[in-house]
Order: C-alpha cells, then sequence, then structure tokens
C-alpha cells in the first residue's frame, strides 16, 4: 500500500505549475474591455468570505488594468477611499453581475459560486448561455 501512495503522490509533483486561464470581457457603457484571470482555490476562497466579495473578486482577477488596483487613483479620480468603493459608483449592478458570471465561468464553476444568485437569475443566465452556444455554431 504504502508504494502505492508514493506513485500517487510523484504522480501529483510531476503535475505542471498552475497556469491561469484568460478571458476577455466587454462593457460597452464603458467602452473598456477587462481581461480576467482565474485566482487559485485558496485565495477564491479567501475572498468569498470578504464583504463585498464580487467587488474585491472582480479586482483580484481583472489583469489589463493596473490602476484598479491603486487607492491613490480611485481617491484622486473618484474621491473615494479605496478602489472597492469606487467600483461600486462606477459599476452598476447588471455590469457586476456580468463580470462575476464571466470568472465563475472560468474557474469552472455555474453562476453564483461568489455572490448569491436567485433562480430567476439561474434561469436566465441558462438560456442566455444556450443562445450564445447556438449563435457559435
Amino acid at each position: 500500500m504504502a508504494k502505492k501512495e508514493s506513485s500517487i503522490i510523484n504522480s501529483l509533483m510531476d503535475l505542471p505549475e498552475f497556469e491561469p486561464e484568460k478571458t476577455v470581457l466587454r462593457l460597452n457603457r464603458l467602452g473598456i474591455e477587462l481581461e480576467l484571470q482565474e485566482l487559485p482555490y485558496d485565495k477564491l476562497v479567501k475572498l468569498s468570505r470578504e464583504a463585498d466579495a464580487d467587488i474585491h473578486l472582480i479586482l483580484a482577477c481583472v489583469t489589463n488594468h493596473p490602476e484598479m488596483k491603486r487607492s491613490e487613483w480611485y481617491h484622486d479620480k473618484k474621491g473615494c477611499a479605496t478602489p472597492a468603493d469606487a467600483l461600486k459608483k462606477i459599476l452598476r449592478k447588471g455590469e457586476v453581475k456580468k463580470i462575476c458570471a464571466a470568472i465563475d465561468m472560468l474557474h469552472g464553476y455555474g453562476p453564483g459560486s461568489v455572490t448569491v444568485v436567485s433562480e430567476e437569475e439561474l434561469s436566465d443566465r441558462a438560456t442566455a448561455a444556450a443562445v450564445k452556444e447556438l449563435e457559435k455554431n
């Protein structure tokens, strides 16, 4: 039995280093594209416990706008104390949900892994995903 456990451990040690997946999401109203990057599981779990978890998740996953993480930029441009406060002002509720849904899919989860999603929203998202898939084909 010890030999089998040893071979399992060795095979796990040979796994390639974590290479995060990425996706791009366009926010038409703001005229920007957000490049979103997958997070390690432990960081994702930690963020899900934070107040305003969806906003903190967005800040952690966006890679192509480094100014989003700098509190000086928000203080000067938006008069907010933190990037999270400014994002709450900048983004509409539907945009936050859209970004979080894209992040959930990037991580391989269904919608609502970080924020609570109602049954109606889940149904709407499933319908939209099915339509999008049909349009691809």
